[in-house]
């Protein structure tokens, strides 16, 4: 049974606006962004925005009907996505074509509103099927974008009046102008949903809690990382604010005393600390997000530990010198990152850490630095009883970093790469690869300069999954130039009207100049 859901008399409003999370329910339940459109959204009284999600991953999907009424996806006006993951499309068309919906923009009357960080790093390839394009954070646009919807309820009238908007990118409309990413100035000042919807039979993927958003942004700038682009610059949520959505929350929460965490980077700042410790001597239980090596001091770990956390996520990405200076996240604290694993273990938590491979110019004697290191730790694991697990996941280039012009690696060289690792791990440690062939057809889409709609739909309506995509993209597949060898540094990138901040290019241009010094190539190829 749902707890917090809204309801309102569909006779009584204005505009039925359809939220589509294209996943399955569980996820979604998982994720912030669905409590925070869902309470944006019907905060505005001429509005009704009902759920939807889908049924499975694969396979034929059952007609949509939302969750507040069970009404048809099709008798909405207005269609509301986020997208998170790139194949996640291939979800939303399958409900569009179950639900008796055209999936080409220009076939269809119902316009289909997109964000997320997905659409904020290119929006190029879905440009076939999605109308209107946010460039930007919900609680600074989504009002917006509905009160345009409201004033027009007709599709011509509407894409020509939200084209206006800077933040807005509108295919047909508003080409070639630059589109300037909005966002929250004050996450004090920003909209929150405190009462999260829940479910007393489905537990989310990170387990029951009241979701706290901690800070949003990072202070970081890792060459790999796409979010840290789309959602800077870095804020928080003053003390007494978390504080306050910290009682309100878990008192309206099924799930009791008990929140998770959402933050790029914890714990960084002195008020990460101060939540930790006002959380642990309220007693609250809290899930935490992946904890950065360096903050992982004596101090933080007896914080971590008096809030019931015993298994620490850590993201390494490697234990190699050369390579930490190309990711540009623990530059030459290779030694002490390695300590404080060990420390971490020898504190009586389990582990899980987050390694990356397959960066252009990496070498046998870098697979084997990480082996040696994590053979060391695994025998620590052992001999200490605790859990250790390792993520084993090929570098995924991404629009706005550095990899935009250096590429993915060669499939062959990768799962080379990835067989030293399950031989040299067997037996010792719990290896977890990520599937190469997902991390393709992430940076496939991600880095695409042209619209995939044919693609996309050729995908859906063979169900999704692997094997719908090695048909769908026939010699493309595991082929695509674009992926394996990026754009030429300097040249006008597909996405380049694409405006996320003042200094994301200069970044990312700074790094790929080091890379270059690094690996001692003129071009990565």
């Amino acid at each position: 049974m749902e707890l917090n859901t809204i309801y309102k008399n569909p006779l009584r409003v204005k505009a039925r606006v359809a939220y589509i999370y294209p996943s399955t329910y569980r996820v979604m339940l998982s994720s912030l962004a669905p409590d925070i459109i869902y309470t944006i959204s019907n905060s505005i009284e001429e509005v009704y925005a009902e759920r939807f999600t889908n049924k499975r991953l694969q396979g034929e999907e059952p007609p949509p009907r939302s969750l507040e009424t069970n009404t048809p996806l099709k008798d909405f006006g207005l269609l509301v996505t986020t997208l998170h993951y790139e194949p996640d499309i291939v979800n939303l068309i399958r409900l569009l074509n179950s639900g008796g919906i055209p999936v080409k923009r220009e076939q269809r009357a119902t316009p289909i509103v997109a964000g997320g960080p997905v659409v904020m790093e290119n929006p190029i390839p879905f440009s076939g099927i999605i109308d209107v394009f946010v460039i930007g954070e919900a609680e600074a646009t989504l009002e917006g974008i509905l009160v345009k919807w409201l004033e027009t309820m007709e599709k011509k009238r509407f894409l020509e009046e939200v084209a206006d908007l800077p933040y807005v990118y509108v295919p047909g409309f508003n080409d070639g102008v630059k589109v300037v990413k909005e966002y929250v100035r004050s996450l004090d000042n920003a909209t929150y949903p405190v009462n999260q919807v829940e479910n007393t039979e489905v537990e989310p993927v990170y387990g029951g809690g009241f979701k706290l958003e901690v800070s949003r942004g990072c202070r970081f700038w890792c060459s790999f990382c796409i979010e840290s682009r789309v959602f800077q610059p870095y804020r928080e949520r003053s003390l007494p604010l978390l504080k306050r959505l910290v009682e309100d929350g878990v008192s309206a929460s099924i799930w009791g005393r008990r929140v998770v965490l959402y933050s790029l980077s914890f714990p960084v700042t002195s008020t990460h600390l101060k939540l930790l410790e006002y959380l642990g001597s309220e007693n609250i239980r809290a899930s935490l997000p992946s904890i950065r090596l360096s903050a992982l001091s004596s101090e933080v770990l007896e914080l971590v530990k008096s809030v019931g956390q015993r298994t620490l996520t850590l993201a390494p990405e490697t234990f190699t010198p050369v390579l930490q200076r190309v990711f540009f996240k623990y530059v030459d604290i290779v030694d002490e990152m390695i300590e404080s694993v060990k420390h971490a273990l020898e504190e009586g938590f389990n582990v899980k850490l987050y390694m990356i491979y397959g960066v252009k110019g990496e070498g046998v004697d870098d697979v084997k630095a990480n082996l040696e290191a994590l053979k060391q730790l695994a025998s620590l694991a052992r001999k200490l009883g605790r859990g250790f697990s390792v993520s084993l996941n090929p570098l995924i280039p991404k629009p706005h970093t550095m990899f935009q012009w250096i590429g993915m690696e060669n499939p062959v060289k990768l799962r080379e790469i990835l067989g030293l690792y399950k031989r040299g791990l067997k037996g010792l440690v719990d290896a977890r690869p990520y599937d190469i062939e997902w991390g393709f057809i992430q940076a496939y889409i991600a880095l695409s300069g042209r619209a995939l709609d044919d693609v996309f739909t050729k995908v859906a309506m063979r169900g999704g999954g692997l094997a719908a995509w090695r048909k769908s993209l026939g010699e493309e597949y595991m082929g695509a130039g674009h992926v394996f060898n990026g754009y030429g540094f300097g040249d006008e990138l597909p996405w380049g009207f694409i405006i996320l901040d003042n200094v994301s290019r200069r970044v990312a241009e700074s790094q790929y100049e080091v890379f270059l010094r690094l690996t001692g190539s003129k071009k990565a190829t």
